[in-house]
C-alpha cells in the first residue's frame, strides 16, 4: 500500500490516534474514503473520456472542390509568367545563374574569411636553459 510496510502504517495509524482521539477518528477515515472514492472515479472518468477521444473515428474532411482554372484575358499573359516575359532561349541552351534566379548565390560565392595561424613560441626562448 503505497510502498508502506506494515510496520510504518502502525506507526501512522497511532499517531493519528493521538492527534484526532477516538471520537474523530472514525468520522477522519471516513472522510478520507470518500475523498479518494471521489478522487478515483474522477480519474476513471478522465481516463474514458481521453480513451474515447483518442479512438473515436474521426469524420472524414470534406472533398475539396477544384477550381477551374480561367483562360487569361486576350493580350494577357498567363499569371504564371513573370512581369518581363520569358526570355527566349535556344533549345539546350542554360541561362547564366544570377542573384535574381538563384536564391543564397551570394552566399555560395563568398570567399571564406582567412584565419590567421597560431602564434607560436620563438624556439630560442625553449632552448634557453631554466635558472632555478
Amino acid at each position: 500500500m503505497f510502498g508502506l510496510g506494515m510496520g510504518e502504517v502502525v506507526i501512522i495509524l497511532v499517531l493519528a490516534l493521538i492527534l484526532l482521539g477516538p471520537q474523530k477518528l472514525p468520522d477522519a477515515a471516513k472522510q478520507l474514503g470518500k475523498g479518494l472514492r471521489e478522487f478515483r472515479k474522477a480519474t476513471e472518468d478522465l481516463k474514458q473520456q481521453f480513451e474515447t477521444e483518442l479512438y473515436a473515428n474521426p469524420a472524414k474532411p470534406p472533398k475539396p472542390t477544384l477550381v477551374e482554372p480561367q483562360p487569361p484575358a486576350e493580350g494577357e499573359p498567363p499569371p504564371a509568367v513573370p512581369p518581363g516575359g520569358v526570355p527566349v532561349q535556344a533549345q539546350g541552351e542554360v541561362p547564366a545563374a544570377t542573384a535574381h534566379n538563384v536564391p543564397g548565390l551570394e552566399l555560395a560565392l563568398a570567399e571564406p574569411k582567412p584565419v590567421a595561424p597560431p602564434v607560436e613560441a620563438p624556439a630560442a626562448a625553449e632552448a634557453a636553459p631554466k635558472a632555478s
